[in-house]
């Protein structure tokens, strides 16, 4: 049985969603009319037929103890203030179907009041549908007497049964379409994501997704833009990260296919030492672009101490820089220790090539949800203008493309990247009193 209502559910979340409203919607609908019939409607009728009841039997026993001169006067008046109607000799009639809880209803009292079964029968005369009884009438010499007391059918108009079925359809109706817009409301977003993220898939960025409805809704569209931005700019940094190492490749290849036909027809030692220097640069971008790989690899975040993390960043640069740092309180972290270790050298490493030899301070701040790691020199500074564009692969503020003089320009690159991919900022300041400060904000994320 379960099964089969799975196979009956609808398929696709939309009208999954509608049926879930709807269903809970109408269920709920008739609860209440099942609340209204039983504690309201029900009552009512038992107490209206009761007063009907009790006026045909006291009627019957007024007209009886008349004088028959002076019957058919009541009867007239009763016909016109009650709408009933008594006759001594009873109509021809026939049963009838009772749609109606009321004539139930009204039967029971007439026989609780009258003490034997009371039955309706139906009768039309004219244009007008009647509903005539036999009421028993006790005499004055103890003899039982019977008298028909009849009423017309609009003296019980009502049709609770017609209203309650028009209320449910209405319902109904107005439940199911304000389920399906409801629904196209909610899914409408969420169908516009899933073609966005194809989009994606194909490594094409859509346009941007309106960040606007609930507020789940609006932050899952800002979110997912943010992040069409970012691998866009994932994208276009790769690209332009292999095309410089290609370019930077070529360049010492031309010279070292030079050199080695002129060493093939003249040794020269000048002439082989440029060949093993063009060597060792292919060598350290390549080693630069493996160490990219390694750190967009790692997957496990495990939890340290940022003061211990920061500590071994310092001993590996003990040799070739001055480091200051105060240690600062405990601060767990759960992070990727070597993306976070490739930042922090890649940071040190450029403050170092052009720090002007001064002394390198580092020191974090713990804030609420966020720490800041600050790394600052005492070199030349950043103009303001270029302080975002050197994130990008192989931007040298020299203008020259000498790794001698610049650097390879992955160092800032590497560092934006890694940053991004886990949801980490790196800002570039300026130093009061000269040179840059380099912040790293990461979250605090502990278990």
């Amino acid at each position: 049985m379960i099964n089969l209502i799975k196979e009956l559910l609808p398929r696709s979340l939309f009208g999954r969603t509608a049926w879930v409203i709807a269903s809970v919607s109408i269920a709920f609908q008739l609860f209440t009319l099942a609340v209204i019939v039983y504690f309201a409607l029900v009552p009512l009728g038992r107490h209206a037929t009761d007063d009907l009841a009790a006026l045909m039997i006291h009627s019957a026993q007024s007209w009886r103890a008349l004088p028959t001169d002076d019957r058919a006067a009541y009867a007239a008046h009763l016909h016109e203030q009650h709408r009933l109607a008594i006759r001594a000799t009873p109509p021809a009639t026939e049963d009838f179907v009772r749609y109606l809880p009321y004539f139930h209803f009204l039967e029971a009292a007439l026989s609780s009041r009258t003490g034997e079964t009371i039955r309706l029968g139906r009768a039309r005369e004219g244009d007008t549908v009647w509903y005539w009884t036999s009421v028993p009438i006790r005499s004055n010499d103890g003899r039982m007497d019977r008298v028909t007391v009849g009423f017309p059918a609009n003296r019980v108009a009502v049709q609770p049964s017609a209203a309650l079925l028009i209320i449910l359809l209405v319902g109904a109706v107005v439940t199911l379409a304000t389920s399906a817009r409801m629904a196209h409301w909610l899914i409408r977003p969420l169908e516009r994501l899933a073609v966005a993220t194809q989009h994606i898939g194909k490594g094409r960025r859509p346009m941007p997704l309106p960040e606007t409805g609930p507020t789940e809704l609006a932050m899952l569209a800002r979110e997912f833009n943010r992040m069409g931005e970012q691998v866009e700019e994932l994208l276009a940094n790769r690209t332009t990260l292999l095309a410089g190492i290609s370019h930077d490749l070529r360049s010492p290849l031309a010279r070292i296919q030079l050199a080695l036909g002129m060493l093939s027809e003249k040794p020269d030692a000048d002439l082989l030492e440029r060949v093993m220097r063009d060597v060792e640069n292919m060598n350290q971008l390549i080693a630069r672009c493996l160490e990219v790989g390694r750190d967009f690899s790692e997957q496990e975040s495990v939890e340290l101490n940022l003061c211990d993390l920061l500590q071994e960043v310092v001993r590996e640069y003990a040799a070739g820089a001055e480091i200051r740092g105060r240690s600062g309180p405990d601060c767990p972290l759960r992070v990727k220790p070597l993306a976070l270790k490739r930042i922090l050298s890649n940071l040190i490493e450029n403050a170092a090539r052009y720090g002007d030899g001064q002394p390198i301070d580092i020191e974090y701040d713990i804030f609420t949800d966020v720490v800041e790691i600050r790394i600052m020199d005492r070199g030349p500074g950043i103009p303001e203008s270029e302080r975002e564009a050197v994130f990008q692969p192989f931007r040298r503020l020299d203008p020259s493309r000498s790794s001698r003089t610049g650097g390879s320009g992955l160092g800032l690159a590497i560092v934006h990247q890694i940053a991004l991919s886990n949801g980490w900022t790196v800002t570039l300041d300026a130093r009061p009193g000269g040179g840059t400060i380099a912040r790293v904000r990461l979250p605090r994320e502990i278990n």
